[in-house]
């Protein structure tokens, strides 16, 4: 999930930037609009629009034994000299992922977003006994690696993704981790649809996570802008919040500056909320040619 355009430098400049591994994965070089990983073994090359400098000593890498053969995330097709993996198994700390090839270039899991699991985990640790667990929202979920983070650390979640076959996936890491008796609930909607629906049954949640596309569509051809849809997408959440929150966390992949007329979630969250917002870039640096990789930028809100 790299960004699509370069971030504004101005937000840059504010990140903070962290970076963790996972067992089972390693980015290995980038360069001319490619990313070359090592997924349990087998060496993968796939589209980077981020990776806008060229190969570095291109002829010390190793040949790719999977490729994935289009320009951007999805119409292209996967090619094999080997096969994959299968069961293929991601492991961060207590937390495992099976992860595999899907129609478009992605695999099932962003190990950059591990820094965000290793903070969800720690804030949720950290916080005082309460009568009943932290309650989680976990918006755009994707195949679970928030909601898992937050169920090991006894957190109740509530799992939600338009997509059946994510929920599903992200059902079937809970159990790999140990976490099928998690409190988590899975639910296949709209992430905003669902976000209105709570508000207006008065649900309320001690933290609220969201992972939102930049660009999509809905179920039934619901055109999804993030620019358009952000400061919507933002008044539910914090009106979805409980009387004593502990975190908002918000990952974007692409500069919102422009189309927000030069605001930025930051500024967003700030005018609308009391608090501390941290801005985290995320990304991962290859082991071959130490090339930094940004890919993506995190809002972590928090009550002072």
């Amino acid at each position: 999930m790299a960004l699509d355009h370069p971030v504004s430098q101005r937000i840059l400049n504010m990140a903070a930037t962290h970076t963790v591994t996972c067992h089972g994965y390693e980015l290995l070089a980038t360069g001319a609009g490619q990313r070359l990983e090592r997924w349990g073994g087998i060496i993968v090359q796939r589209p980077e629009t981020a990776a806008t400098w060229p190969w570095s000593h291109p002829a010390n890498l190793p040949s790719w034994q999977g490729h994935y053969d289009g320009l951007h995330a999805s119409g292209g097709k996967w090619q094999w000299l080997h096969p994959f993996p299968d069961p293929c198994i991601i492991r961060h700390g207590s937390l495992s992922f099976q992860v595999r090839p899907t129609e478009s270039k992605h695999l099932g899991l962003f190990p950059e977003q591990a820094v965000n699991w290793d903070w969800i985990q720690g804030v949720i640790a950290s916080t005082p006994p309460r009568a009943t667990p932290v309650r989680i929202l976990n918006l755009f979920g994707y195949t679970g690696g928030a909601t898992l983070a937050a169920a090991s650390a006894g957190a109740s979640v509530t799992h939600v993704d338009a997509a059946r076959a994510m929920v599903a996936w992200c059902s079937d890491n809970a159990r790999l981790s140990g976490l099928e008796a998690a409190p988590i609930r899975y639910v296949v909607e709209d992430a905003l649809k669902y976000l209105q629906r709570e508000i207006r049954r008065g649900n309320r949640y001690d933290a609220i996570i969201m992972d939102p596309p930049s660009f999509g569509r809905g179920k039934h051809g619901e055109l999804w802008r993030l620019s358009e849809h952000l400061p919507l997408l933002l008044d539910m959440a914090l009106m979805a919040l409980s009387e004593q929150p502990l975190f908002l966390l918000l990952n974007t992949y692409s500069d919102l500056t422009h189309d927000l007329s030069g605001e930025t979630p930051k500024s967003l969250i700030d005018k609308k909320i009391p608090g501390s917002c941290e801005i985290v870039a995320l990304g991962l640096r290859g082991c071959l040619d130490q090339h930094w990789l940004p890919c993506g930028i995190s809002f972590r809100w928090q009550p002072r």
